[in-house]
């Protein structure tokens, strides 16, 4: 791994590779990280690296199914992850609130809520089954029954992203899109261009200052769609700007604007935290007003 990346094994590394007597390297391996089997009488410890997605591999790949073979049974445990955009976590527990009840005396399929930033927030739901096609069936029958209590703020699945999902949505009309970026500072490219890294959706983004000084309300959100809309000539342009200093907006609001065709669209949201997650956060309110409008 060192040779292929030009780069030198240090002490720290080598280290790595010591493995206790009586132990075994786990053997999925994602990093130099490792990972331990260790058995000691009739029970196993397992040591694991603390990043995240290196010891999600070895929970997935060895940990779990190892467990499931020392128990000798046969149960099978699947998620599934439903995106969400307007609703706070206190407000989705609330609209869910009479099926955690039933779900909590059935024991299976479970429910947890995870606020992600500019991910959304996630409802995972958690099935257990003695067989894998119970176990999708349980999860498909409860994604079902929580679209329709949630409505239209679920936005994705699983991986999908709110950038996945507009991209898409704009791939199945044959639609390029482009941003005007002041207050979100180049966050929207950024996430917009790596996943679509050929741009053949996103064709670019105007990143300035904000519209011109006496420009007020939801009117500055439509200046900066249209003005990236002028230049590169898509089909849709979006924007999420900041008020103009004279007027006298609560701290965290923003315009959103949207042009789609020869419509124009605009919305105002007022959103929480400092710079950095007020950007994260108009980014997703922006992404989740143009899905709705491409619906």
């Amino acid at each position: 791994m060192f040779e292929s990346r030009g780069r030198i094994m240090t002490d720290n590394n080598r280290r790595q590779a010591d493995i206790p007597a009586g132990a075994s390297p786990i053997p999925k391996m994602p990093g130099t990280a490792p990972g331990l089997y260790c058995p000691i009488g009739d029970k196993v410890i397992y040591a694991v690296p603390g990043v995240p997605y290196e010891m999600r591999e070895m929970m997935e790949h060895f940990i779990l199914p190892n467990l499931q073979e020392r128990s000798g049974e046969r149960t099978v445990i699947r998620s599934r992850v439903l995106r969400t955009w307007g609703n706070s976590e206190s407000g989705l527990a609330e609209v869910l609130a009479d099926s955690i009840d039933q779900l909590d005396k059935i024991g299976s399929p479970t429910l947890a809520f995870l606020a992600s930033g500019i991910e959304g927030i996630k409802v995972r739901i958690t099935a257990k089954a003695n067989e894998e096609a119970a176990a999708f069936d349980i999860l498909a029958k409860e994604e079902t029954l929580l679209r329709e209590l949630l409505g239209d703020i679920v936005f994705g699945v699983d991986d999908e992203t709110i950038e996945t999902v507009v991209l898409d949505k704009l791939r199945a009309k044959n639609m390029t899109l482009t941003v005007g970026e002041s207050l979100t500072g180049g966050v929207m490219s950024s996430r917009l261009s790596s996943v679509d890294p050929e741009m053949n959706i996103f064709k670019g983004a105007i990143i300035s200052d904000g519209p011109p000084r006496g420009r007020i309300g939801m009117d500055r959100a439509i200046y900066a769609a249209r003005h990236a809309h002028e230049i590169y000539g898509t089909d849709v342009s979006v924007a999420a700007v900041a008020p103009d200093p004279s007027e006298s907006q609560p701290r965290g609001t923003v315009y959103l604007g949207i042009i789609i065709g020869h419509k124009e669209f605009s919305d105002k949201v007022a959103l929480p935290g400092d710079r950095n997650r007020l950007r994260n956060y108009a980014v997703i309110s922006l992404m989740n007003f143009c899905r709705k409008l491409l619906s």
